[in-house]
């Protein structure tokens, strides 16, 4: 690889015009996928967008005011996906159960519980058997001031263990109507959780009422045609969207500023196979992007190798890890890869939080470079605390491993998933 054509400080400058949220389905979001475009059009590849509908919450209405031994309304996040309360709310007793432990829970039913951790699926369903009526989560640290007293904004899965429903729901008064027979929920920051337990919070009303609308999302599609081996296929993707409370920098427009780069850098170097650029939106929906793509490509999906996606990336101090899944000797593959360009890297054989996943449970081998860092899904994660030092290197990490498995005459690795990453894939599905 012509590892002089890489460039962390064009890098940087790409990133610097998407400092603002880009939330999937907002104005942000279709704005930075023409900017994506644009970039492309500068340097003479053409490229399209693959656009698809999804449904999301919307909260229009979430308090928590402590009725019993004293009165106070306090500044609460409603949860995403959960049941609505009537317009007056829903009034119980108030326990804080701490870690949800058998214990707690035993005195739950008919209360509203407050609990340390993030409502997810596991504790929801603890909260619900123990018969609570509504749940309150904590959000931050006793060290907090300003802005970051927000509590912070979650939501429920969209399936949860003995619901029935599609991954993507067709219907959204069906999906509406499932959420509708689920406990109501909020996030309340630390600070005010200190205060409720301090002050002998015994009785609370909990109102909570969110609608489900439908929004428009779209990927960013761009192809550099193989020489003689064009048939096969390799993907290079990240996505591109954010979530609400920051701009994304680290998470993930850096990944989306690393496959920018490389398609420069395939454009001038074509390989021999054919690669797929792909800015993946609505990722942070749920991993929407990429199932839309895969949906969309459906036909072709035989002849896709090997996707190498990127999220999290371009923070200077941190290690690079990267995980693989498919078979093991995958995993040898990029780490002798990694040894030759003389980059370190951590390898894992699992699957992964990501777009990567979404390819891997079609049977398509798949990896996802992933950078240490900080500020991951808050107001912290800008281009600040990113370094072109740290994009150039995964570039050139990343377009060594393309490049080898582009080029050479036979594919190193056939075209298959383990099985037991399959099983774990489906349930990470559902």
């Amino acid at each position: 690889m012509n590892t002089k054509e890489i460039s962390g400080k064009r890098q940087m400058e790409f990133l610097a015009d998407f400092d603002y949220i880009r939330e999937a389905g907002t104005e942000g979001e279709a704005k930075a996928a023409e900017r994506i475009r644009a970039e492309l059009g500068s340097f003479g590849v053409e490229s399209h967008l693959e656009e698809f509908a999804f449904s999301a919450f919307q909260i229009k209405k979430a308090t928590l005011t402590v009725t019993k031994p004293y009165r106070k309304e306090y500044t609460v996040i409603g949860y995403g996906r959960c049941g609505n309360t009537t317009e007056e709310g829903t009034e119980a007793a108030f326990l804080y159960a701490e870690n949800g432990d058998d214990i707690n829970l035993s005195y739950a039913k008919g209360k509203i519980v407050m609990v340390n951790e993030v409502v997810r699926a596991e504790m929801y369903q603890k909260l619900q058997q123990a018969g609570a009526v509504g749940f309150i989560s904590i959000a931050g640290t006793p060290l907090d001031e300003g802005v970051d007293l927000t509590p912070r904004a979650c939501s429920l899965p969209r399936n949860l263990q003995g619901e029935k429903g599609q991954e993507v729901p067709e219907d959204i008064e069906k999906e509406a109507e499932k959420y509708s027979k689920r406990m109501p929920g909020i996030s309340i920051h630390y600070k005010d959780a200190v205060e409720l337990v301090t002050k002998g919070a015994s009785q609370v009303c909990l109102t909570v009422r969110q609608e489900i609308i439908t929004h428009t999302s779209r990927n960013v599609a761009a192809r550099i045609e193989g020489t003689d081996k064009g048939e096969e296929i390799l993907t290079l993707t990240a996505h591109y969207d954010s979530v609400p409370e920051g701009p994304g920098a680290y998470d993930n427009m850096a990944g989306g500023a690393i496959i920018m780069e490389l398609c420069r850098y395939f454009k001038s170097y074509r390989p021999r196979r054919t690669i797929e650029f792909v800015w993946f939106g609505a990722e942070e929906k749920g991993l929407l992007g990429s199932q839309n793509y895969i949906r969309v490509h459906e036909k072709e999906l035989a002849a896709h190798r090997f996707n190498m996606n990127v999220d999290l990336a371009g923070q200077l101090i941190g290690g690079t890890v990267v995980g693989v899944t498919a078979d093991i000797s995958v995993c040898e593959l990029i780490t002798h890869m990694a040894q030759e360009i003389g980059i370190g890297i951590s390898v894992k054989n699992q699957i992964w939080g990501s777009d990567s996943n979404t390819f891997a449970r079609k049977g398509i081998p798949a990896m996802t470079l992933n950078r240490d860092g900080f500020g991951m899904h808050t107001r912290h994660d800008t281009i600040a605390l990113l370094s072109d030092w740290s994009l150039e290197r995964s570039a050139i990490l990343l377009g060594y491993i393309a490049e080898e498995l582009g080029n050479r005459e036979n594919f190193p690795f056939e075209r298959k998933v383990p099985e037991n990453f399959i099983s774990q894939l489906e349930k990470y599905f559902a």
